[in-house]
C-alpha cells in the first residue's frame, strides 16, 4: 500500500477497499467498531491491551507468557475472606 494511497483515504475522503480496510484493522490491531461505529466509546482496558499483544506473538512468546502466567498463579498467596 503505498503513502499516496494511504494520503488519499486520509485527506481526500477515498474509501479503500474490503480488503485493503482488512489489513489495515489487522495491521493496526485494533477493533473494527472503530471503522463502522466511530461513536462507540470504547474504553481501552488492560486486558485489551494485553489481548492485543497475545495476538501478535509468536509461539515462543505464548510459551513463554503461558509458562510465565501459569507460574504466577500457581505461586500466589491464598486470598483471605
Amino acid at each position: 500500500m503505498s503513502e499516496r494511497y494511504l494520503y488519499r483515504i486520509e485527506n481526500e475522503g477515498k474509501r479503500p477497499s474490503y480488503n485493503v480496510l482488512y489489513r489495515m484493522i489487522r495491521t493496526l490491531n485494533v477493533s473494527a467498531d472503530i471503522f463502522f461505529y466511530p461513536e462507540k466509546r470504547t474504553d481501552d482496558t488492560e486486558v485489551d491491551h494485553l489481548l492485543r499483544m497475545l495476538c501478535n506473538a509468536d509461539e515462543r512468546a505464548l510459551e513463554v507468557i503461558k509458562a510465565t502466567a501459569t507460574a504466577l498463579i500457581n505461586t500466589a498467596p491464598e486470598k483471605q475472606l
